[in-house]
């Protein structure tokens, strides 16, 4: 098989910034380039004094795409569907679509673009089961690579080693003696804001921390309750330090269509911090023997309250780590080198 670096560097179109709320395509495209994939990847903020950032000998930030090279060719890694209609603009030798989400509910103003995204690409990847069924039948080649975690950043949460504080009155919430309640991720619509509620009412003695940047007004409806802090959005590198804070970790989504096909990352992030975790009922949260499932508000305040009793022994942190340490960013990576490799070659040989 021919090395990665003989092949045409990955190129991200912008979509979201690299540095912010690192999520699936940061991570799969970050660990292609540890596989030593070229790795180009367009943040949305633009910065022409400063137009390429290298972040390691394969892996660069491009922050002007108007400093792209559009006469070399590249493997395009498309996430966002509208950059569909970009294609003729690059010489394009692949095309690897990545597919995390639904095109429903919010996320229904990209369906426009779905099946487009599908044709035209020579690899799908799809996030989920229910992503991937529905895929199957529109390409032959479609592959089910769920999310994960960067194991040994998360991990870091349970290591005796000490983390660098980087917000005192953060952590002071964090340092409190009462059981901390820890959630990180974008704070959006599908969060049941209701559960929240009933939660931090019934539990007053608990406190609830969410971490991530906010893009709905969900939290204005708790605004009332002390127990319940919203810090916005921090620094990945800092996880660690808030998730060796909690004492568990909850994933309150709606059980909807957008949710039931959303493989969440922070799932496998908390148990690579060794963290308890209880959900909703969500399909690929709940296929996860070692997390509650809550399938009405009073279970899962049951389950919250089972698992700071029983959850944080040393065996059950070994044992969540375990899976998420199988579950890692780099094993996928693994899996979808392999899958490039094999389709450049039959789209151009073995002489690249």
């Amino acid at each position: 098989m021919p090395e990665p670096l003989t092949m045409p560097p990955i190129l991200y179109l912008p979509c979201f910034d690299y540095q912010v709320h690192r999520q699936r395509p940061q991570q799969l495209l970050y660990h292609l380039s540890l596989l030593r994939f070229n790795v180009i990847y367009c943040n949305v903020t633009q910065d022409r004094e400063h137009p390429f950032v290298v972040l390691n000998d394969h892996f660069a930030v491009c922050q002007d795409v108007e400093a792209l090279n559009l006469r070399q060719p590249y493997v395009m890694w498309l996430t966002h569907g509208p950059y569909v209609d970009s294609l003729p603009s690059f010489n394009t030798s692949m095309v690897i679509s990545d597919l995390a989400d639904t095109t429903e509910e919010e996320f229904a103003p990209f369906a426009a673009w779905e099946d487009r995204k599908i044709q035209a690409a020579d690899i799908v990847l799809c996030a989920s089961q229910i992503i991937y069924e529905s895929t199957v039948p529109k390409h032959p080649q479609i592959h089910l690579v769920r999310n994960a975690a960067d194991y040994t950043h998360f991990a870091q949460a349970v290591q005796k080693t000490p983390l660098t504080i980087q917000d005192e009155k953060d952590l002071k919430i964090c340092r409190t003696t009462e059981p901390v309640i820890g959630f990180w991720g974008a704070v959006a619509s599908w969060l049941d804001y209701s559960l929240i509620r009933m939660l931090a009412v019934e539990r007053p003695h608990y406190t609830f921390v969410f971490i991530g940047q906010i893009t709905c007004r969900g939290p204005d409806s708790l605004s009332d309750l002390p127990n319940v802090h919203w810090l916005g959005n921090r620094e990945y590198e800092s996880l660690p330090l808030y998730a060796s804070h909690f004492d568990a970790a909850i994933i309150p989504f709606e059980v909807r269509k957008v949710t039931s096909a959303a493989n969440p990352v922070k799932m496998y992030e908390y148990m690579a911090a060794g963290l308890p975790v209880i959900s909703t009922d969500l399909p690929e949260v709940s296929m996860q023997k070692h997390v509650r499932i809550g399938r009405s508000p009073a279970q899962f305040l049951r389950h919250l309250d089972e698992a700071l009793l029983k959850d944080r022994t040393p065996e059950w942190i070994q044992a969540r780590q375990d899976i998420a340490q199988t579950e890692s960013w780099s094993h996928r990576a693994e899996f979808i080198k392999e899958r490039i490799i094999e389709k450049y070659l039959l789209k151009y040989g073995s002489s690249g």
